[in-house]
């Protein structure tokens, strides 16, 4: 089958323009192949007043498909307030902050028929005379199978959705269904994918890969750091990420007060959790969401770079892409034991577990010596081109395009 001969769909929970990561990655790529839509969640936001779908061109190639609420604060709040009432059934002690100004409604909302209609009216003017392949993150919009009829569905499991907190009982029944009728499953990392291994023929691991030439910016002697670390103290233990339930907080606040001089940066949105109980001494400094451009600057600030995630269900499979890209800024790292970081990266990573060993082995990479960090810049550039997303993108873009002959080689001619 030639390149190109096919139209992509992609039905995500995450948006296009938020924390970029796996889709973004992935899809930005395979969109040299293939015209990609990439559809969302509902979203609603306040401002000049605008209902309906939209879509728009984000990169060359590949369109965003949204449905889209924006009005004024009162009927904000008010949707918002429904939207949350249905997770709250299911016993989330969900709260916001009250200056948020967007939201997803996510999918199974009362938004979602809507959605439905709107994509796959799009997608049937949008596509062209060739096979469909159908990609998707999430079991709860397996509908779209049926919607859609596409010649080929991937399921990129990119996180274990059904060990989350307060994960919906009906979502591994969704997924089951969607491991059933999927035609390719990748695995987001070593544990992702044992958790699939026996419940599809056609399951390949890929963890999440790296653009090293983006995150070795942070290399650049004429890369000015960000003015809101630039006059912080050092050293710099510095994170970026989403802040959730993923995150120790208590582990966070222990080391802060065991080392009061040291700085505590946190960068990213704070999802899933109340503010109020993120620990506020005053060396740790939550910076907020900040654009993908802008975290290299943000990298060379770093003495050290952290991933102090806790221990529980929600992180029992991930596999963090933030470890690579703080590898191509050549930054010492200190993780929790995270299954996936030890067994792909448990030779560059230092490991801790509990406060007073994260502590200890901080002190230890901010005390590395000229030898000790030339070894650990070896290693890591081996574990960088091993890992490099265009060479992901390629070989899924392969299986694809192999998968897809298959099936159309077996269809019935008209």
């Amino acid at each position: 089958m030639e390149n190109g001969q096919a139209d992509l769909v992609c039905v995500s929970h995450l948006y296009w323009d938020w924390v970029w990561q796996r889709p973004q990655h992935a899809l930005s790529r395979l969109s040299r192949h293939y015209p990609v839509l990439y559809v969302e969640e509902p979203r609603i936001q306040i401002g000049p007043e605008f209902e309906g779908f939209r879509v728009t061109e984000t990169h060359p190639n590949l369109q965003v498909a949204q449905l889209l609420f924006r009005s004024g604060r009162e009927k904000f709040w008010e949707r918002l307030d429904a939207s949350l009432d249905r997770i709250r059934m299911v016993g989330h002690p969900f709260k916001v902050r009250d200056d948020i100004t967007e939201s997803s409604l996510m999918f199974e909302s009362p938004e979602q028929p809507r959605l439905e209609r709107e994509v796959t009216e799009y997608v049937r003017r949008w596509r062209r005379d060739v096979p469909l392949i159908l990609w998707l993150y999430t079991p709860v919009v397996v509908k779209f199978l049926d919607l859609l009829q596409p010649d080929l569905v991937v399921y990129d499991v990119m996180d274990d959705l059904t060990s989350f907190k307060f994960a919906p009982k009906r979502l591994r029944d969704q997924e089951q269904e969607l491991l059933s009728r999927a035609d390719l499953v990748f695995g987001g990392g070593p544990s992702l994918y044992e958790s699939k291994k026996g419940r599809h023929d056609d399951l390949h691991l890929f963890p999440s890969g790296v653009e090293q030439e983006h995150f070795s910016q942070a290399l650049r002697e004429d890369l000015p750091v960000p003015e809101d670390v630039r006059a912080l103290g050092r050293p710099i233990i510095g994170y970026y990420g989403v802040v959730d339930e993923r995150i120790d907080l208590e582990l966070l606040a222990n080391v802060a007060e065991a080392r009061p001089e040291w700085n505590l940066v946190m960068i990213g949105p704070t999802l899933k959790i109340e503010e109020r109980t993120l620990p506020r001494p005053g060396n740790i400094h939550y910076l907020g969401k900040r654009a993908y451009a802008q975290l290299p600057a943000y990298l060379k600030a770093f003495d050290v770079a952290m991933m102090p995630f806790a221990i529980n269900e929600s992180t029992r499979s991930i596999s963090p892409t933030k470890t690579l890209e703080y590898m191509a800024g050549q930054k010492p790292i200190v993780s929790t034991p995270i299954r996936d970081v030890i067994s792909l990266y448990g030779e560059v990573v230092r490991i801790a577990e509990g406060a007073d060993e994260f502590v200890r082995q901080v002190e230890v990479a901010l005390a590395e010596s000229g030898e000790e960090r030339a070894r650990r810049i070896e290693k890591g550039r081996d574990l960088l081109e091993r890992y490099s997303w265009d060479t992901i993108a390629d070989q899924m873009h392969t299986l694809i395009q192999d998968r897809l002959a298959r099936k159309l080689a077996l269809k019935p001619q008209a």
